[in-house]
C-alpha cells in the first residue's frame, strides 16, 4: 500500500514538472531543451504508471520485449542531450545581459554628452550673451561719471559699477563651471591644476590644505574621457567640503601605460560605505559616470577615518569603444 501511494505521489510530482516544463518551453521560445525535459518527463510518468499496474495486478499492456527497457535508455538519453542544450539557453542570457549593460552604457553616454553640450551651450549664452551686454553697460556708466555731478550721484554710480563688475565675474565663474574653458583649450592637467588652485584659496578659510601632484602635461584624452573625469574629481571636492568636516585633502593623477590614475582621500569623519553608496546622489554618480567610460572605482571608508577613492580608465580601450559607438 505504501509502495503504491509512493508510486502516486510521484506520477504526480512528474506531471506536475512536466507542466513547468511546458511553460519554460514557451518562455524560452520553444528551446529544444525543454521540449527533451518535457519528452523525458512524460516517458517517466509512463514508465511509473506501468508499475503501478504490475503492484496493483491490474491491467497489463501487450508491449513489444524490453520495451520497457528502450523507454528507459529513451529518456536517458532525452535528459542527457536536454542538458547538452540548456547550455545554449544560459548563452542565451549571458548574451542578453550584455545587450543590456551595452545598451545602459550607450544611454548613459548620451545623456551625459547631451548633459555637457546644454551645459556648454548655457556657458556660451551667459558669456557671449549677457558678459557683453554688462560690459556696454559699464562703459555707459564710466562715460556718464565724467560729467559734472553731485556727490550723491557719484557715489551711486560708484556703487553701480561695483554691482556690475561682480555680475560680470559671476557670469565668468558661472560659464566656467557649466563648461570649464580650461579644459576645452589646455586639457585634463591643466583644468584640475586651475581648479585646485581655486579651490585652496576657497578652503583656505576653513583651514583645509589640499595637496595635488600629477606626472600629467599636456596630454589630451577623449573629450569625453576629460570631462566626466574632470567632473569626478569636483565631486569628490563637493563633496568633501559639504559633508567630511576633513582638514587634509590629497589629490593624485598618474598617467601610464594608457591608464589613467586618480588616488584621493580625505581625513574626514568618514561613512558607511554601503548605505552612502545605496542613496548618496553624489557618490552614485560618480561611479555611474565612471563606469560610463568602462574604467573601475573603488570607494572606501570608515566613521572618523576618512574616505579613499581609487580610480582607473584605460584611455585607449575608451577611445577605441567611443568609435565604435
Amino acid at each position: 500500500m505504501v509502495l503504491q501511494i509512493l508510486i502516486i505521489i510521484s506520477i504526480a510530482l512528474q506531471l506536475i514538472a512536466t507542466v513547468i516544463a511546458i511553460r519554460l518551453t514557451r518562455v524560452t521560445k520553444f528551446n529544444i531543451a525543454w521540449l527533451l525535459f518535457t519528452l523525458s518527463l512524460v516517458l517517466m510518468c509512463f514508465l511509473r504508471l506501468n508499475e503501478y499496474f504490475v503492484i496493483i495486478e491490474g491491467p497489463q499492456w501487450k508491449l513489444p520485449p524490453h520495451f520497457m527497457v528502450w523507454i528507459g535508455v529513451i529518456t536517458s538519453l532525452c535528459f542527457a542531450v536536454g542538458m547538452f542544450y540548456v547550455g545554449s539557453i544560459f548563452k542565451y542570457i549571458r548574451r542578453l545581459n550584455y545587450q543590456r549593460k551595452l545598451t545602459e552604457r550607450r544611454i548613459l553616454n548620451t545623456v551625459l554628452r547631451t548633459e555637457e553640450k546644454e551645459r556648454l551651450n548655457f556657458s556660451k549664452e551667459l558669456h557671449d550673451g549677457l558678459g557683453p551686454l554688462l560690459s556696454s553697460a559699464k562703459m555707459s556708466l564710466s562715460e556718464l561719471a565724467k560729467s559734472h555731478q553731485s556727490a550723491e550721484d557719484a557715489e551711486l554710480l560708484r556703487n553701480t559699477a561695483y554691482v556690475i563688475d561682480e555680475a560680470i565675474r559671476s557670469i565668468r565663474e558661472i560659464s566656467n563651471k557649466l563648461s570649464p574653458h580650461m579644459l576645452n583649450t589646455f586639457g585634463l592637467a591643466k583644468a584640475v591644476g586651475n581648479f585646485v588652485n581655486k579651490a585652496a584659496s576657497i578652503s583656505a578659510d576653513r583651514h583645509i590644505a589640499i595637496k595635488f601632484d600629477t606626472n600629467l602635461r599636456s596630454e589630451r584624452f577623449d573629450s569625453n574621457v576629460e570631462v566626466i573625469l574632470y567632473r569626478v574629481i569636483g565631486e569628490l571636492f563637493n563633496n568633501s567640503f559639504k559633508h567630511s568636516g576633513a582638514t587634509i585633502i590629497t589629490l593624485s593623477m598618474t598617467y601610464d601605460n594608457d591608464i589613467i590614475s586618480i588616488d584621493y582621500t580625505d581625513n574626514g569623519k568618514g561613512f558607511d560605505t554601503a548605505a552612502v553608496l545605496d542613496t548618496g546622489m553624489g557618490l552614485s554618480n560618480i561611479t555611474s559616470r565612471i563606469q560610463s567610460i568602462k574604467g573601475s572605482v573603488e570607494i572606501e571608508s570608515e566613521r572618523t577615518k576618512g574616505m579613499k577613492a581609487h580610480i582607473k580608465v584605460n584611455v585607449k580601450q575608451t577611445d577605441e569603444r567611443n568609435k565604435k559607438l
